[in-house]
């Protein structure tokens, strides 16, 4: 007999302005017939923490907040986080699960019950379960280091040609395979095109994905994209309407594609995912918090990147580190020992610029691992770029010393940022009544709704939020 399952498919940051707008110039898509079958809700992430995706997807795995839960940055040290994910509830209860790129799900895990897990792209190694796909894995990771601030980073024609048999062997569709190499063939054509390089990943990620899926039939599984969100954030004011007139902002048509192009691409993936459900099963597309316009932030000019962590503990004098993947402007160090990171964080406060103005700021410690940003203020051409350390002895050093580099990042302003409105599309395999009413739904009461809805799972003690009568009937 069929046992129900939930695939959950986290489409990070999308709000319903850009659905309405995809649905709008896509009448026939697959997500305006999910609207028309599916009951959906406007998810509210009420956090007091600044809300930023490797928070707000715990909050939702979670229902905690950001001081509950405690995950505050990429490249944490994750024995520092609390609470249960919504995934350990099932598995104990004896469910298989399968998580693919679901943010802070590092280091993977073998599930009791059975299933997968591969970490997002800013896990610290590249291991999976099952082991295999750590070829795949390493290269995602790669990926991400290269491009973390700008997509124009030369690709190694051996090193894709050694991944993609692996990735043929593995699932890669010939639709996948057509697309990627276009994209190729787009780059060199008209570089702007290397800024879509991102949402370039999703399409192995998600063949991967699915073939899991069907080896190993989980009963809950997650799949993380972060694929629009990254267009979205550069490229709102080129591709949205009124955008461009309200903030005076110079719309760019190839960049203007990439929002639209992005949203075809998940839409391409739930229609795969809805025609595999079976009787009893549902297709959940949730985001934790949403986008929305600003106005643009001209920030291609020469910014600071961290190139070389290690260079940089070096001349904090505080023991060697290692730099684990973050999200531009900011960083993680992990040091051997607690109180190495505690005389870091307190070090990094006092590296300044030739004029006295901190490179560093949100310095934060948790556990063996120090977490900062990069300073945002423009380098001027005529900058010597070099930093001291105001604490006795005093040092001075080059950039190049302390591992940073000075870059431009390849076009387009910041035209977007996070809000905390998301969406909830709930769609069971049998079809709905179609209420697309998006009644406002706080993030905390997803999880122990889908546990004791769904599940019939007890939920854990430490989930703040409540089970909504509403949700998942």
């Amino acid at each position: 007999m069929h046992e129900p399952t939930v695939v959950l498919y986290e489409l990070n940051e999308v709000p319903w302005t850009l659905v309405d707008e995809f649905v709008r110039r896509e009448p026939r898509s697959t997500i305006a017939g999910l609207l028309r079958r599916g009951t959906t809700w406007t998810t509210v992430n009420d956090d007091e923490a600044h809300l930023s995706p490797w928070r707000t997807w715990p909050t939702v795995h979670r229902s905690m907040y950001t001081a509950d839960h405690n995950s505050w940055e990429l490249g944490q040290d994750p024995a520092t986080f609390r609470g249960v994910d919504l995934w350990d509830a099932l598995d104990a209860a004896g469910m298989a699960v399968g998580l693919f790129g679901v943010l802070q799900s590092w280091p993977p895990r073998e599930f009791a019950s059975g299933g997968f897990c591969v970490p997002d792209t800013f896990a610290s190694d590249a291991s999976t379960v099952p082991p295999g796909l750590s070829t795949f894995q390493d290269f995602n990771l790669r990926m991400t280091s290269e491009n973390a601030f700008s997509s124009d980073a030369p690709l190694a024609p051996r090193d894709l040609a050694r991944v993609g048999v692996d990735l043929v062997r593995r699932g890669l569709t010939p639709d996948s395979a057509r697309r990627l190499a276009w994209h190729l063939v787009q780059e060199r054509r008209d570089a702007r095109h290397q800024a879509g390089r991102a949402m370039m990943q999703v399409l192995p990620a998600f063949d991967l994905y699915r073939g899991l899926l069907r080896t190993h039939r989980p009963r809950f599984s997650a799949f993380f994209t972060n694929h629009v969100a990254a267009m979205m954030h550069r490229y709102w004011g080129d591709a949205m309407p009124g955008y461009a007139e309200q903030f005076e902002y110079d719309a760019d048509p190839v960049y203007g594609s990439f929002v639209i192009d992005a949203m075809r691409l998940a839409d391409r993936q739930l229609r795969r995912i809805e025609r595999g459900l079976r009787p009893g099963d549902r297709l959940v597309v949730a985001s934790s918090m949403g986008q929305g316009p600003i106005d643009h932030r001209v920030d291609v000019a020469d910014l600071l990147v961290l190139d070389d962590g290690p260079r940089l503990a070096a001349f904090l004098g505080c023991g060697p580190a290692v730099q684990r993947l973050a999200m531009h402007p900011m960083c993680s160090l992990e040091f051997h020992s607690d109180a190495s990171a505690t005389a870091a964080a307190a070090t990094l406060a006092e590296v300044v610029d030739h004029v006295g103005r901190p490179l560093f700021d949100t310095i934060e410690r948790q556990g063996a691992t120090v977490l900062f940003r990069t300073s945002y203020e423009a380098v001027a051409e005529d900058d010597p770029r070099t930093a001291r350390r105001t604490s006795a002895p005093e040092h001075t050093a080059s950039y190049d010393e302390l591992g940073l580099a000075v870059r431009g990042r390849l076009g387009g302003s910041n035209t977007a940022y996070h809000v905390p409105e998301g969406i909830l599309l709930d769609v069971p395999a049998q079809g709905g009544d179609g209420a697309d009413a998006r009644t406002p739904l706080s993030v905390l009461d997803v999880a122990p709704s889908l546990l004791a809805t769904v599940y019939g799972v007890d939920v854990p003690a430490s989930m703040k939020g409540g089970v909504d009568g509403s949700l998942f009937r």
